[in-house]
């Protein structure tokens, strides 16, 4: 089983019970983001995709913080003359693998969750989060603007007012709130976090593949529509598609034998 070929030093990869377990591991920094870090990750989920051996992902931090945000001193040294408007840099360019992946992705949140340490979370499917998980974009208290799309999935997802304490008002968010705004899907004892981010990856990653990876690419196409109508014959039409699948019907024939 071969793994990705990781170079920055600060991430690791391994896949167990088809999940490709991927690990920021630079703790004595709080885990901040390089760009070669970024270019590992965007390896990561391109492994993911080409990989039959993986079927779910698991992005979790080392140490006691999940993720500090990107490094300040790596971004500094960016030089502005090689920068294009908007290009996609390295760490776009792993939001977008991420985004574009049709495997789940959960992400494990212990301690603090920072600039696009909370924004990669809007890519993920599901978030478990420990008890004294915290939330804090940053980008306004560093005269930024936000990142990863999160203007727009933000206000999508917790709603306006929710959104602006995150990216105006530069509140930090806790566990509880983030759970009950829906940033987050389970929040769990830290002792437990990484226990139930694991069982819930393989969980997933013993679902039907295809029907997975349709079912996000579904999700996908609807996210932010207002074409109700639109989005039921795109679901009528790969559910009848998937009716006449060796993937159902497989499944289906177990039910009907266990059930004979």
């Amino acid at each position: 089983m071969s793994e990705p070929e990781l170079e920055s030093g600060h991430i690791r990869a391994r896949t167990e019970s088809q999940v490709l377990h991927v690990t920021l591991d630079r703790a004595d920094k709080r885990n901040a983001l390089t760009r070669a870090m970024y270019t590992d990750l965007r390896r990561c989920m391109d492994h993911a995709a080409d990989s039959d051996d993986v079927r779910a992902v698991l992005i979790a931090g080392e140490g006691e913080m999940f993720c500090a945000g990107n490094d300040i001193a790596d971004f500094a040294n960016v030089d502005p003359h090689e920068r294009e408007d908007g290009a996609a840099g390295p760490a776009l360019a792993f939001i977008k693998a991420l985004r574009a992946l049709d495997k789940p992705v959960v992400v494990a949140v212990q301690g603090q969750a920072t600039g696009i340490g909370t924004t990669l979370l809007l890519h993920a499917d599901l978030v478990v989060a420990a008890d004294g998980a915290r939330f804090y974009t940053a980008f306004i208290d560093l005269a930024l603007v936000p990142e990863a799309a999160s203007s727009l999935l933000l206000p999508q997802l917790v709603g306006r007012q929710n959104a602006a304490r995150l990216l105006l008002a530069g509140d930090t968010l806790d566990a509880a709130e983030a759970e009950r705004m829906g940033l987050i899907a389970y929040r769990v004892p830290a002792i437990e976090l990484g226990e139930h981010a694991t069982a819930l990856a393989e969980r997933l990653a013993a679902k039907p593949p295809e029907a997975v990876r349709l079912t996000k690419q579904l999700m996908r196409a609807g996210l932010g529509s207002d074409d109700v109508d639109g989005q039921i014959d795109r679901e009528a039409k790969v559910f009848g598609e998937r009716l006449v699948s060796d993937e159902v019907r497989e499944i289906m024939n177990r039910f009907l034998k266990r059930k004979g």
